[in-house]
């Protein structure tokens, strides 16, 4: 469990700078917020090396056999999808700050994206 916890971090590291980068292509931010991204994506990419080294000299845990009663829950794939939606989310929040213009505040946001209509006016002639 904790390699899939190191993928999943030095995926998430490189989720950034892929971010970062399709922001710098599409001109949304300039080289200034370059730092911060480094920052986070260096932080993420070195937790899951170092995760992963720690992982491969832990000493293999042994299976106990054991009947129980009840089926024990897959605390794995829990595990797994918490993870999975705490990194989406923290993305998520991240770019919402990215994306918000530096004068507006957040409830001027949410006013601008729920009353503005983004699909454009169209005309299609009815076919006879």
């Amino acid at each position: 469990m904790n390699t899939k916890l190191s993928l999943q971090m030095t995926l998430l590291g490189l989720g950034v700078l892929a971010f970062y980068a399709g922001l710098l292509a599409t001109g949304q931010v300039s080289i200034e917020v370059l730092p911060q991204f480094a920052v986070s994506a260096v932080i993420f990419l070195c937790s899951g090396r170092f995760m992963r080294q720690i992982a491969a000299k832990l000493p293999g845990r042994e299976k106990e056999e054991e009947e129980e009663l009840k089926p024990e829950p897959d605390w794995e794939l829990r595990t797994l999808v918490l993870n999975w939606v705490a990194a989406a989310t923290i993305v998520s929040v991240v770019a919402v700050f990215l994306a918000k213009p530096a004068g507006m505040s957040f409830p001027e946001l949410g006013n601008f994206i729920l009353y503005t209509d983004f699909a454009p006016e169209m005309s299609v002639p009815i076919s006879p």
